[in-house]
């Protein structure tokens, strides 16, 4: 439950950050956005909430408004993420019955998705040991949704003989998350290759290995 606080809902700085008035929703991505660039930059445990209320031009009475605490910010940057990948998931889901094709878009999407979210999937890595109890349940529950999905499509392409009978989906998909997560070190968007191709070599990779003979 988010704590509440006597601070007037338009502070001076308030009323500066948002000429218009107060805004909540601007507030708290701004305050989101901020965490975003500090924790990546200098790490979760290296920074405070009044740096974080700073760098959004804001105060810390309007980050406790939205937050219940610096944990609350990280678990909500970490289901942003999640939250992202599995509504991706359901229209790849329902776009195509194909298991090739799943497949190959489930590697386009992560690796767009990195691109998109390289600041999420860099905390998401470095700094999830810092969450505990609840909020560490929570996000770890949706993770295990991502990675049942992704075990799913490939069980299924075993099951319907697309791919090889001898593969283990649960280690076809560790592979498969962790091929596509850790780009988020060396994927450059500005680089020779667009990130479409190299979901299509990743793609081809993958598929080759795990297509079952004719």
């Amino acid at each position: 439950m988010a704590r509440t606080t006597s601070a007037r809902p338009e502070t001076t700085r308030r009323r500066q950050r948002w000429p218009g008035g107060y805004d909540p929703e601007n507030t708290r991505r701004s305050l989101i956005d901020s965490a975003l660039e500090l924790f990546e930059r200098q790490g979760f445990d290296r920074t405070s909430v009044q740096e974080i209320a700073d760098r959004a031009q804001l105060t810390k009475g309007a980050f406790y408004h939205h937050f219940e605490s610096k944990d609350d910010l990280l678990r909500t940057i970490q289901e942003e993420y999640l939250e992202a990948q599995l509504t991706a998931i359901k229209k790849i889901e329902s776009s195509s019955d194909d298991p090739k094709a799943r497949v190959a878009e489930l590697i386009r999407f992560s690796l767009t998705s990195v691109a998109e979210y390289r600041g999420h999937v860099t905390i998401f890595y470095q700094e999830r040991r810092y969450l505990t109890g609840d909020l560490f349940a929570e996000v770890t529950r949706k993770r295990d949704l991502v990675e049942a999905a992704f075990a799913g499509m490939v069980a299924d392409g075993v099951q319907r003989g697309a791919f090889r009978a001898d593969v283990d989906a649960r280690i076809a998909t560790f592979g498969l998350v962790g091929m596509c997560a850790w780009a988020y070190q060396w994927l450059n968007v500005s680089g020779p290759l667009s990130v479409d191709e190299v979901a299509r070599q990743f793609s081809a990779m993958v598929l080759q290995g795990l297509e079952a003979p004719a």
